[in-house]
């Protein structure tokens, strides 16, 4: 159990409504010894019941950011068929 938790940031989750990404400083996430983390969590419903939930050690949090930025740039090269976003939010359709 965290001892405490500081807000970092929270962002909405893309194609989605109500979803967010958050991101939070946890101190002694693992009780009173252990190191202090990032947490990053997503929620679908925008809720603090997080689908997926990663804590990031800050000792590797610079290697971590550099496979996301290679990750991005990777994503970028790729082709995409587009169409889809044509109906997200749609009232009819697929739309989320």
């Amino acid at each position: 159990m965290p001892k405490s938790a500081l807000s970092i940031a929270t962002i909405q989750l893309p194609n989605s409504r109500y979803g967010e990404i958050s991101v939070a400083h946890i101190e002694q996430p693992y009780g009173d010894f252990s190191s202090p983390v990032v947490s990053i969590g997503i929620s679908l419903e925008g809720d603090d019941d997080h689908d997926w939930k990663v804590h990031l050690p800050y000792e590797k949090l610079d290697e971590v950011i550099k496979a996301l930025e290679e990750a991005r740039d990777m994503s970028d090269t790729m082709p995409r068929n587009d169409k889809h976003y044509l109906d997200l939010h749609a009232e009819i359709g697929g739309g989320a």
